[in-house]
Parts: C-alpha cells; structure tokens; sequence
C-alpha cells in the first residue's frame, strides 16, 4: 500500500502548522490577546492549507503547458484513457497535451477524483495503441495510490521555489521522495492491463531516445515517467530505465 496520502496529510499538516505559529507570534508581538491571536492563527494555517491542497494540481497543469487533446490521434489516446478508467472502476482524469517530439508523461491530482495526465505528442506518435495504454496505466496507478499528489505538492512547495538551485534542488528531492515509487507503479500498472508487454515497449522506446521536454516546469521534474532532468538517476531513489525494463521483463 501506498504511502502517498499519508505523506502529502503530514507535508499539509506541517505547512499549516508553520503558517500558524508564524501568525501567531506576529499577532502576539503586536499585542493581541493571546486567545484572538491563536484562533486568527488557526484560521490562517486552516485557509493556506486548504487553498494549496485545492489549487496546487491546476498550478501545475498551468506550468507543464499542457493542451487539451485535438486531432485524430490525439482522440485516441483520450480512448484508450477512457476505456482503461470504465473496466477497472477508476475516476477519468483530464488529458493534456504537450507539443514535443519527446516520449514521455506525467500525472498530476489532488486526489483521485481530480487529477490530469499529460502526455508529449511524441508518446502519441510513436507508441503503439498497447504501449499507450501501458504508460497510461502506469499513471493512473500512481494517482490511485496517492503518489502524483504528493508530488504535486513536493514540486509546488519545494521544486519550483528552488529551481534556480538546480544541485539543491536535486538534493532536497531525492530525500522527500519515496523510494522505488516508479516501480511500484510499474508492477501495479501491469497487474491492471495484465500485459507487461505494453508498458515494456514504452520503456522501450523511452530509453532510445531523450527525455528531455521543452517546455518542462522544474516544479514537475521528477513527476515524469522518465526525468528530464536527472540524466543520472539516484538508483534507489527514482530506479533507472534499464533496471526497470529488466524487471517487466522477469514478470
């Protein structure tokens, strides 16, 4: 089971803990009684809170750039999305689109029943229909679990603020980020589709080529099936694609 909601409740719970102490002390340093101040301060880490947690995933829609699906092929896809949600009970997400010649996608939510998966005109044009619905599994799992909204707010709260300290950045991830989420997701991903071939002829094609998107948020770097900004990926943190293809391939 998942950690996922457990952690973005205490990354939530800790955020409004802060906001709260800091309007606090405010308050009391500008003579409030203590009373007014704590219940004004409750308010506040309450209002800030819930706020994030409401607007965070449309935030980072924003910033990935993605589009809504137009064209034949593009139509597809929102197919195989569709038809992957309606046979195993799972709330639709919004699709997106991003123009880049990239094979790649990401999955951003707030909770379950609100999430979106963007995916690169790259991955549309060249995977197959059973190699799309591979990669789309393996998203929708990682919104199932919990995993994308935790990430979502990781990359509003602490990715995007650090961008321009790419190194730090990078640090900061790789300790907040569970380890081997991907492959979980993977072996979930497969055990929904019931087809390791699907997902294995994405990585496939993923690992032939760059991951890199141009219009790439540094707030959603490491939601990317494949990161385009880790050329060298942690091992334990986020696993490599040749060790991840080499484990659909024992199933």
């Amino acid at each position: 089971m998942s950690r996922g909601p457990r952690r973005t409740a205490a990354i939530l719970g800790l955020l409004g803990a802060f906001v709260g102490v800091v309007v606090l002390v405010v308050l009391a340093l500008v003579g409030l009684p203590w009373l007014v101040a704590l219940i004004i301060a409750v308010v506040a880490g309450a209002a800030v809170v819930g706020g994030l947690r409401l607007t965070a995933w449309r935030l980072l829609i924003r910033l990935t750039g993605g589009k809504a699906p137009r064209g034949e092929a593009e139509e597809i896809l929102a197919n195989v999305l569709e038809g992957l949600c309606v046979n195993h009970g799972i709330p639709t997400p919004e699709l997106r689109v991003i123009r880049s010649d990239s094979v790649n996608a990401l999955a951003v939510a707030r909770t379950p029943a609100h999430a979106a998966i963007v995916v690169t005109t790259g991955a549309v044009k060249q995977l197959e229909r059973i190699a799309l619905e591979g990669l789309l599994a393996h998203h929708l799992c990682r919104i199932r679990r919990g995993d994308a909204a935790f990430e979502t707010l990781v990359g509003i709260l602490l990715a995007w603020p650090l961008g321009a300290a790419g190194w730090l950045r990078r640090r900061v991830m790789s300790r907040v980020l569970p380890a081997g989420r991907s492959l979980e997701a993977d072996f979930e991903a497969v055990s929904l589709t019931r087809y390791p071939p699907g997902l294995l002829s994405a990585l496939m094609t993923l690992s032939s080529q760059t991951a890199e998107v141009p219009s790439a948020t540094v707030a959603a770097l490491h939601m990317w099936i494949d990161e385009p900004d880790w050329g060298v990926a942690d091992p334990v943190r986020h696993p490599r694609l040749e060790t991840r293809i080499a484990a659909l391939n024992e199933l």
